[in-house]
């Protein structure tokens, strides 16, 4: 079949590639199979990338002698799709520590295609207007762009791909909308802008969740802002410890909260700038990887949030529990949320029925050693159970379900000393094409990444930040 399609005119007409030196060279699958998208999207034959009966029989039927030029088109315009996508990565990079490299393999953090209104994707598109693209928040990274639509760039008519690009990738990075219409992550595409730039709250959002460029200055741990005076991580009491959305671990104290990592904290930032409308001074604080949802307690009131946005109806107020819970996680072995107060604990099970009467529970019961009157409590993504208490914290080992002998450590020396870097990740299958003109499409995976180096200065709270990313080209 192959060399059947090779004999009917993809050469002869342009579609394949003849190199000089052509002698004994034969074309893989995939460039056969891109040809083919091509030549049935210019005779308007189903695109299937097949050699089926149809494509056979357009083949067939007369047609003018002189090469086709569609190929070449093809080539400019991926280009241009390909640079329109890496500049939309670069608004996000420019202002925070974050570098994308497009791979050619692995496990990607952003995936990226084109659709048309069909039942590619679950939530179909709508033809050309209305809808431009849509994407899933963390960990999914899902950017669906519709091929319907016309893509362009530097022109005032048609949809500016770069523009609506890094709109998506704010949303696969963890960004809601943002209440500002001139911002980028506003709900409503606003048509191209030649000095098209970052509005002051989409900056905030990201760097709430990924810190400060490093290029920029931090601010110095006690700085006073109208939030309160920017805690120190090192010396902060935490009112809450948290692994979050994007599988980050959130500390929290006050008004603000940090991201931490098995390599230290980065510069923290106010609670609302990341969660709106919730308050500082948690209780606690808990995400369910069950159902996506986060968990905010403080007081006698309860806030739930999908992401950052806070689901309807909420604050409510606390029906089963007490009011000034100590602290809260998520328990992988059973998939329920454990809260503690004092020394007691409740169970509760978010999908299924759950008997409060038999609660609460000793801690003693849970595990063995345990402090009681605990600040903030975490399941790592390593397994282990951490309870934090001042300015020490312990550690559970399941196996045996009592707090390991070592313990408790410090939690300065031992969680905020170094910084990581931020690994997503983004990776090409196929080429990146673009619905530019003639350019027929094929899905792309991404993956954002990086090497950094870090540097102690002065003390366990002070620290230098560097490293770079960058696009690799396919």
């Amino acid at each position: 079949i192959l060399t059947l399609f090779k004999t009917n005119g993809s050469k002869k007409y342009g579609y394949l590639h003849i190199p000089l030196d052509s002698k004994g060279h034969d074309h893989s699958h995939e460039q056969i199979a891109e040809a083919l998208r091509i030549f049935q999207k210019v005779t308007n034959v189903q695109i299937s990338g097949k050699l089926d009966s149809a494509t056979l029989a357009m083949m067939e039927k007369p047609r003018c002698g002189l090469e086709d030029s569609f190929n070449n088109k093809t080539l400019k315009y991926r280009g241009k799709t390909r640079v329109a996508i890496q500049n939309a990565f670069k608004y996000w990079s420019d202002v925070s520590p974050l570098r994308f490299r497009e791979l050619h393999k692995g496990r990607p953090d952003i995936k990226i295609s084109f659709h048309r209104k069909d039942k590619t994707c679950p939530v179909p598109f709508d033809g050309r207007g209305h809808v431009l693209a849509h994407a899933d928040a963390p960990e999914s990274g899902i950017v669906h762009f519709d091929e319907d639509e016309l893509w362009t760039e530097g022109k005032t008519y048609g949809s500016n791909l770069r523009i609506v690009a890094a709109h998506e990738i704010g949303h696969a990075l963890g960004l809601g909308h943002s209440q500002y219409y001139s911002a980028l992550m506003g709900p409503v595409y606003s048509g191209y802008r030649s000095n098209f730039k970052l509005h002051p709250d989409d900056i905030q959002g990201i760097q709430a969740l990924y810190g400060k460029p490093e290029k920029t200055e931090p601010r110095n741990p006690g700085q006073s802002l109208p939030g309160g005076a920017i805690p120190n991580p090192c010396k902060a009491t935490l009112d809450a410890v948290m692994l979050g959305p994007l599988r980050k671990t959130y500390f929290f104290s006050g008004q603000y909260v940090w991201t931490v990592s098995n390599a230290g904290y980065n510069t923290p930032n106010q609670i609302s700038a990341l969660w709106k409308e919730l308050p500082g001074s948690l209780n606690a604080a808990v995400h369910s990887p069950r159902t996506g949802k986060s968990y905010f307690l403080k007081g006698d009131k309860l806030w739930r949030y999908t992401s950052f946005k806070l689901d309807q109806g909420f604050p409510k107020r606390l029906a089963n529990l007490p009011a000034n819970i100590d602290s809260a996680f998520y328990f992988n072995k059973n998939q329920k949320i454990i809260f503690f107060k004092g020394s007691g604990y409740w169970q509760w099970d978010e999908i299924g029925p759950t008997d409060f009467s038999s609660y609460p529970k000793s801690v003693g019961q849970l595990f063995q050693a345990m402090p009681s009157n605990t600040n903030a409590a975490l399941m790592s993504t390593n397994g282990y159970v951490y309870f934090f208490k001042g300015t020490e914290y312990w550690r559970v080992n399941q196996n045996y379900q009592a707090v390991e002998k070592a313990y408790p450590l410090s939690t300065a020396s031992h969680w905020m000393q170094y910084r990581q870097p931020f690994t997503l990740t983004f990776t090409p299958m196929g080429n990146l094409e673009s619905p530019i003109n003639l350019t027929p499409l094929t899905a792309c995976l991404w993956t954002v990444g990086g090497k950094q180096a870090n540097k102690q200065t002065k003390s366990c709270c002070e620290w230098c930040y560097t490293g770079t990313f960058s696009f690799l080209p396919t």
